[in-house]
């Protein structure tokens, strides 16, 4: 079975490798053309909305409520006739919440255009939110139909799909900016149709290989039938508990926007950083293995279980460890490689490396919380997620507040990541007690045999830096740290891996 869960964490992290190199190269081209922006902040402010709902309602609760109940309906030979009816019923409620949701922000938009001054950094955020949230409509189908594709076990397409919304987004800056004027102000709307087409095409992209496994999805108002009832009793407390995530980032980022200009935007790229391998392995891992703990749970096998689970943690920390202490030492290294050039200059470098540190501290913590939350939904517990998610929001708020005042963008930043750790943990014990018995001291030793292989990494990191950073090009540079430092953790790790070997066969 572990084999199975590596081919297809596999695929689904090379689908999200190509998705995020696109991805980045969509923030490359934005920081060049818009930097650390007053109009780039309120752009972002406005795209995160949408944003917001898509990882609450979309990718979040629909997927994490549909899959366990279409997996059950899928392992049972007499109730596989229903399938089609759940993905109708589910591709109509998705509409309707979906354009409820752009009427309600439509009207509320207007209303702050008439109400804030035109300096404002909230009246522009205002006037662009009129124009990102319809991409919230197509962007929620496209995870409906990840959603279908995952519980089939194909995880490759969905994964890539978000590189129709770089391109679009690449495209219209380079070909609609100047239609729509000269100055940033003007040429910010031709990013809002960029957003559009994006969310567009990432729904057609999925659209041939859904019908391929005879899905025609149309309007279906059954919402009394039984798979649904059991969705709405996972969905609303899967709402909050997904929430915790878009709430926090929605308070962060609009908290920023108090401070000086440029703030949001370089919090977005530094999470865009952050996220990077977060995405690639983290959700990647957690993603793939979630059809597997279902199934576990259906067929009550919880020693397979608990295998597929500490298999997917070692994956995990192999991954995650690394990325860590690259990203913290590397950080200004990476953002001024990366993005300075255009608008985007050393100021901009500082003001986004800044944050990056705090965020990187945190990068482990995530991920174990991706990994857990799909363990309690696998045995459509909700309740417990929920609770520790309202208390993480709460927390997060207050953190925020106290550390943004010694700290600040900084501040905002590291109360991310504490507030990770503290749900990591919290969901850790509460499984523990509620559902499963986990023998957390074999995936701590799992962490710290890893953290301790990586340490000789991390000593060539400083010893590199120190003596290299000023010598060489910055290419150079970047390309002998990172794959040095790899190459370093596999001889240690394959030395470990012999000495545990031969131990055993003693």
């Amino acid at each position: 079975m572990s084999k199975k869960i590596f081919r297809a964490i596999s695929l689904l992290a090379i689908g999200t490798i190509i998705s995020r190199i696109f991805g980045l190269l969509r923030e490359i081209v934005s920081a060049n053309f818009f930097g650390t922006t007053k109009i780039y902040d309120a752009f972002l402010l406005a795209f995160m909305i949408p944003n917001f709902f898509r990882g609450l309602l979309a990718e979040g609760a629909l997927s994490s409520s549909f899959i366990p109940v279409f997996t059950e309906y899928m392992s049972e030979q007499e109730k596989k006739k229903e399938l089609k009816k759940i993905v109708d019923i589910t591709f109509t409620l998705s509409l309707i919440f979906t354009f409820s949701l752009f009427l309600i922000f439509f009207i509320l938009s207007e209303m702050g255009i008439k109400f804030l001054k035109f300096e404002s950094k909230w009246y522009y955020t205002c006037l662009l939110l009129k124009f990102t949230f319809p991409y919230l409509i197509f962007i929620s189908l496209s995870a409906l139909y990840t959603g279908i594709l995952n519980s089939y076990k194909s995880f490759f397409l969905p994964s890539i799909s978000p590189i129709i919304l770089d391109f679009f987004w690449i495209f219209s800056l380079f070909t609609l900016g100047n239609f729509f004027g000269n100055n940033l102000e003007e040429k910010i709307f031709a990013l809002c149709i960029g957003v559009i087409l994006g969310g567009i095409g990432q729904y057609l992209i999925l659209v041939p290989s859904v019908r391929k496994l005879n899905y025609f999805p149309k309007i279906s108002f059954n919402f009394s039938h039984p798979a649904i009832r059991k969705m709405k009793m996972l969905f609303l407390p899967i709402i909050i508990g997904v929430a915790v995530g878009p709430i926090n980032l929605l308070v962060d980022y609009s908290l920023a926007n108090f401070l000086s200009s440029g703030m949001v935007s370089s919090l977005w790229y530094a999470t865009r950083l952050y996220q990077l391998p977060l995405g690639i392995f983290g959700i990647s891992i957690s993603t793939a293995v979630l059809p597997w703990l279902s199934e576990n749970v259906v067929k009550k096998d919880f020693d397979e279980f608990k295998k597929n689970l500490y298999y997917a943690f070692k994956i995990l920390f192999f991954t995650l460890i690394p990325s860590t202490f690259i990203m913290i030492f590397l950080r200004e290294e990476i953002i001024t490689f990366l993005f300075k050039r255009g608008i985007f200059d050393i100021n901009s470098v500082k003001l986004t490396s800044y944050p990056l540190f705090f965020y990187s501290t945190g990068i482990i913590f995530y991920g174990g919380i991706s990994i857990m939350t799909r363990c309690f939904y696998s045995f459509n517990d909700t309740k417990t997620p929920v609770k520790i998610g309202v208390f993480s929001i709460i927390t997060n708020f207050i953190f925020d507040i106290i550390l943004m005042k010694y700290l600040a963008h900084g501040g905002i930043a590291l109360s991310t990541s504490l507030v990770g750790l503290l749900n990591f943990v919290l969901l850790g014990y509460f499984f523990q007690k509620k559902h499963l018995k986990l023998n957390y001291i074999s995936i701590l030793n799992s962490f710290f045999n890893l953290l301790f292989l990586f340490l000789p990494s991390v000593i060539f990191l400083i010893v590199l830096k120190y003596f290299f950073v000023e010598r060489i090009s910055l290419l150079s540079f970047l390309m002998l740290s990172i794959f040095g430092s790899l190459f370093l953790f596999f001889i240690f790790l394959k030395l470990y891996v012999k000495l545990n070997l031969k131990k055993e066969s003693e």
